[in-house]
């Protein structure tokens, strides 16, 4: 994403309203007030300034992990010989298999809240990136005509000092939303990027591995299907870890 503000240039805008200023000097209290009207205030969406989307993600693909890491596959795997069939043992198995299933269908539900949250989060960040640069553009006029009407004026006024000195906070302003967007726009690629990757898990890699534990449990399978959902446990586990250690 192109983090360059539209229209500035290599210092600011230079998109001035020769109007802002018409009939004041540096001087007057007329000035600051047009001053104070011009300045274009940036407020973020609320939802970003309480909790962190990314952190919270992390944490939700860490409690599935943590469940499909607590399935004894191994069990399961001795579990499916004849003797085991005969015995009843393969389905006490079969059974476990089965409640792990579901508190991991759980575990998947919340991590789907916390992908909304963060896809919510994604599209505020995305909207106020609109706002930023609206507020950066008039803050860059605002600027450029200040300087103008500054120039040649005696700092030691009164009033031409207390200009001055909201100009000063003005281009600190400037500077550190320059910073902001910067920020804003790795934060919105590190969020898709996660959002992808959850995408894989939530609509590839979970189902598969939901359908041959599922399989497993419901019905004697045999050694082949054990082996099916080792390697899909394998591959959403993979997926799993990999998401979350790209939020860290």
């Amino acid at each position: 994403m192109d983090i360059s503000l539209p229209n500035a240039g290599n210092a600011y805008a230079g998109l001035g309203d020769a109007s802002l200023y018409v009939g004041v000097d540096a001087r007057q209290e007329e000035a600051i007030a047009r001053f104070d009207r011009a300045l274009t205030p940036f407020e973020p969406d609320e939802m970003l300034l309480s909790g962190s989307p990314a952190r919270s993600l992390s944490r939700a693909m860490t409690a599935v992990v943590t469940a499909l890491t607590q399935i004894d596959l191994e069990r399961v795997h001795r579990k499916q010989n004849w003797w085991h069939r005969y015995t009843g043992a393969d389905l006490e198995a079969r059974i476990a298999l089965e409640i792990s299933i579901r508190a991991i269908g759980g575990d998947m539900r919340a991590l789907a809240e916390a992908a909304g949250v963060a896809e919510r989060a994604s599209c505020a960040m995305k909207r106020d990136m609109v706002k930023l640069d609206d507020a950066q553009i008039a803050h860059a006029r605002l600027i450029d005509l200040t300087h103008a009407l500054l120039e040649g004026s005696d700092p030691t006024h009164a009033v031409t000092s207390r200009l001055q000195r909201r100009l000063g906070n003005v281009e600190a302003l400037y500077a550190s939303n320059r910073l902001a967007r910067a920020q804003m726009t790795l934060a919105i690629d590190h969020l898709d990027g996660l959002l992808d990757r959850y995408r894989d898990i939530e609509q590839l890699l979970f189902p598969v591995w939901q359908q041959h534990a599922l399989a497993l449990a419901q019905s004697a399978v045999g050694v082949g299907g054990v082996e099916q959902l080792t390697a899909a446990h394998a591959d959403l586990t993979s997926a799993l870890n990999t998401s979350k250690e790209a939020t860290t």
